[in-house]
């Protein structure tokens, strides 16, 4: 269940009040797409603006990774145009035969949406050790999209790397020592969940920092 548990984590940083909302299947969605892909396809809205699509069985599984990731990103725009509520997320994984969680027989796309598109995240390690890495920074900031002008942008990213490299490796960071931390909920966390919240405070300290040097 390791990666079941690992699509959580990353969905839990970012749905919103998900305890107002109960899961709901999108079955008309879920046809259309299973035709598109010849595979079985199943579908759910989770927290009211994430959807998890699994798809199992079909062709392109076998495709590129290029191609597929063509394929993930058109079926990531339908689902944000189907849902009427504005989407935070999107999480695509084809399976090779049927839905399990063997990893080596899945491959999976994860789409944070930013000014109303999908943008497909790059690549995470779940078994990252050490300190942030930039990818990891790079890939949190694509969230801002592009409200920052290009030199803020530069700040945040020079400076969260900066923290990133202070902070050390995730596993054995006190959260005392970071702002927007608890202890307990910090030592709940597995440890790439600990890496996805290290990174959100880390970058949300730059754009304060960064803040209040252009104001200043």
């Amino acid at each position: 269940m390791r990666f079941v548990s690992v699509k959580l984590a990353f969905l839990a940083m970012i749905l919103v009040s998900a305890c107002d909302f109960w899961p709901e299947e999108l079955h008309s969605f879920t046809e259309a797409i299973s035709i598109q892909v010849s595979g079985e396809t199943t579908a759910w809205l989770l927290g009211g603006d994430a959807v998890v699509i699994d798809v199992a069985g079909s062709p392109l599984y076998q495709a590129t990774q290029t191609e597929l990731e063509a394929v993930a990103t058109e079926i990531a725009e339908q689902a944000n145009e189907f849902v009427e509520a504005p989407l935070e997320s999107i999480v695509i994984t084809f399976h090779e035969s049927e839905v399990s969680d063997d990893q080596e027989k899945m491959r999976d796309f994860i789409f944070l949406v930013t000014e109303g598109r999908p943008v497909l995240q790059p690549y995470l390690d779940f078994d990252a050790t050490g300190p942030l890495t930039p990818d990891e920074i790079e890939a949190a900031m694509d969230r801002l999209g592009e409200g920052l002008a290009k030199d803020q942008r530069e700040c945040v990213r020079r400076e969260s790397e900066k923290r990133a490299h202070d902070a050390g490796d995730p596993e054995t960071l006190d959260p005392a020592n970071e702002e927007f931390l608890t202890a307990e909920s910090w030592n709940a966390l597995d440890a790439f969940g600990k890496r996805l919240i290290l990174t959100q405070a880390i970058i949300t300290e730059a754009l304060f920092l960064c803040a209040q040097r252009r104001s200043g």
